[in-house]
């Protein structure tokens, strides 16, 4: 049988508190137990006092349909909404048992969606519990059967009204949220919730005053003038797991609780899970914050170390227990990388000072403005370098479209983050502006390539857009060569101008030949036979320069130089008679033509002639 009822025509409404009141209540409970306990509350609740009302309403029997009616009037008087519209179908067996039951309908003016919007703005899922769980308990404890609504449109949820459907209990068997939904009704107490919740902020009080103890530990560690090392093997020891600082390219300066072969394996797992662009960069914006990779093997809990709003490295915590939850340490974490951001940064202090008084020393060094030998090898112990042992020299080159890289700024940002990076890799060096341009003396080590190339990543992460170069120097053993290094770190930027790292040792013979003893002498040999064409104005002389070296680099081949200068036969060829004329030489001649070349190769790599 079907029954449609409308209730309109109540006017004053009786509610035992205001609806601000229930809203005040309904805001801290949400806020407190979280949106899903929150809920369940409210159903049961709603249950309850439906169950209630029923009750009443059962003191006066009468029929079946008759009670239920009374359902939406009970809302009403309550002041839960103005106005509800309704139809039922229901179904009895001949023992007058509810066999079949169906109901749809709409609240009009639901206090829990005003007091929803105004609390929390508008919401994801429907939000008036209390009327559902109200008219759940009510038709339940009616019809002596498990009956649950089911709010299916909400105006918390911008919809134009609030509508619900009621079924048997088994009629929601296919319903996966509703199933959910009525297991909230069957969960503990309102007393077992507060229980629930002061447990949950008990422990989070624990929780707080256990990381306070720690953090505390580290900043006292720190004050006592601890090292890095000596802070980090605190935080493994205190929480029992493998802890590791890391490098911009994600490196590892130090690692504790862990052995480095185990280290190794997890952390080349770790790596495969990193974003990279197309050319295998590091997308170092993407791990500003702290943040999870779950591998193959491990999980790591990873947060940036921040020094004066710039990230210089990363802090990890390695799990090999893949079932831990890794959310429980995130703040002993950050705590840890905090310690080690003001351990840097009070260590970035005294490097400053440090790093002056190396730079001026290396600049003594390269202008050789040193009483002795001995006196010079023993100031450089106090700088951690070892001026007996073997070194390199390597020039830094640098270029830019986009920003200026020839000021002093520029040059300073770029040592301080080169001497940062190394100080993390425990790799002493001395490094200066020189002459316009940054030069190191690097002590020599094991896979110095290895360090080069991260260098030069760590200097791309941080200075985009800047293009960076090393040049470095053959071996040598003894600091009274260290001009000679210095020119050929120099020259060896010139021949190869393609390479981001360029070894003196793999350099081409005319490279290798020219140093401080005989430049002078090449030079004034090359300019000697070039002066026809130097003397020249600028424009007609780097084109004749060109044309030459690149028919001589070609072994005189006309079509080939064609190609390369971009010129027609008679352009090329009115070009070489200049050039013979004006020199009194034959391109064509071998020896002239192998001459030549040399004097160009020499200029080209002193840099007094640009032909590339």
């Amino acid at each position: 049988m079907v029954h449609s009822e409308t209730f309109n025509q109540y006017e004053d409404k009786i509610i035992s508190t205001t609806s601000a009141t229930f809203g005040l209540l309904r805001k801290e409970l949400i806020s407190n137990l979280g949106m899903k306990r929150a809920k369940a509350f409210l159903l049961r609740y709603g249950w309850n006092l439906g169950v209630a009302n029923a009750k009443e309403v059962l003191r006066n029997p009468a029929g079946l349909e008759e009670m239920l009616g009374k359902g939406g009037l009970l809302h009403l008087q309550t002041g839960q909404i103005s106005k509800m519209v309704s139809e039922r179908t229901l179904e009895t067996d001949e023992n007058g048992e509810v066999v079949y039951i169906f109901a749809t309908g709409k609240w009009i003016d639901s206090f829990e969606v005003k007091e929803h919007l105004k609390n929390h703005g508008l919401s994801n899922y429907p939000v008036c519990h209390t009327l559902a769980g109200l008219g759940s308990g009510f038709t339940s404890m009616i019809t002596k059967r498990k009956v649950f609504l089911k709010e299916v449109k909400c105006r918390a949820m911008g919809h134009d009204e609030c509508c619900y459907e009621m079924r048997l209990e088994e009629e929601w068997h296919d319903d996966t949220e509703m199933l959910e939904e009525m297991q909230l009704y069957k969960e503990s107490s309102f007393i077992d919730e507060l229980n629930y919740t002061y447990e949950q902020l008990l422990d989070q009080k624990n929780y707080i005053e256990k990381v306070s103890t720690f953090h505390d530990t580290l900043t006292t560690k720190l004050s006592e003038g601890h090292s890095i090392e000596e802070v980090i093997n605190t935080v493994s020891q205190t929480l029992d797991i493998p802890v590791t600082i890391e490098d911009l390219n994600f490196q590892a300066r130090l690692y504790v609780g862990i052995e480095q072969e185990t280290y190794d394996t997890l952390n080349a797992d770790f790596l495969s899970y990193i974003s990279r662009t197309r050319s295998g960069k590091i997308q170092s914006a993407a791990y500003d914050k702290t943040f999870i990779i779950r591998g193959k093997l491990h999980n790591r809990l990873v947060t940036p170390i921040v020094v004066q709003n710039q990230t210089i490295g990363y802090m990890t915590f390695i799990y090999t227990d893949k079932s831990i939850k890794l959310e429980k340490d995130l703040m002993f974490l950050q705590r840890a990388a905090s310690s080690a951001a003001i351990y840097f940064l009070t260590e970035k202090a005294s490097i400053k000072g440090v790093e002056n008084i190396k730079g001026y020393f290396l600049e003594q060094l390269l202008l050789k403005q040193y009483s002795s030998k001995s006196n010079i090898i023993y100031r450089g112990y106090y700088m951690g370098i070892d001026l007996k042992e073997q070194y390199y020299i390597a020039s830094l080159q640098f270029s830019s479209d986009h920003r200026d890289t020839s000021n002093i700024e520029f040059h300073d940002q770029v040592i301080q983050s080169i001497t940062r990076y190394l100080d993390m890799q425990s790799y002493q060096i001395l490094i200066t502006q020189f002459e316009s341009q940054i030069v190191m003396l690097l002590p020599k080590v094991n896979e110095l390539n290895f360090k080069l190339e991260n260098i030069l990543s760590h200097l791309n992460n941080q200075f985009r857009l800047v293009n960076f170069r090393i040049g470095i120097s053959n071996e040598s053993d003894s600091i009274d060569n260290i001009t000679e290094s210095l020119e050929e770190s120099q020259i060896v930027l010139r021949i190869n101008n393609q390479d981001q790292i360029v070894f003196f040792e793999n350099a081409n013979i005319i490279g290798t030949l020219i140093n401080s003893k005989n430049m002078s002498t090449i030079r004034r040999k090359a300019q000697k036979e070039l002066q026809p064409i130097l003397q020249l104005k600028e424009v007609k002389r780097d084109e004749l320069l060109k044309t030459m070296y690149v028919f001589l680099m070609n072994g005189g081949n006309l079509q080939q130089s064609i190609s390369d200068l971009s010129l027609s036969m008679s352009g090329l060829m009115y070009r070489i008679s200049k050039i013979e004329k004006l020199l009194n030489k034959e391109l064509r001649n071998p020896i002239a033509a192998y001459e030549l070349l040399l004097m160009l190769d020499a200029l080209k790599i002193l840099g007094d002639i640009d032909v590339s």
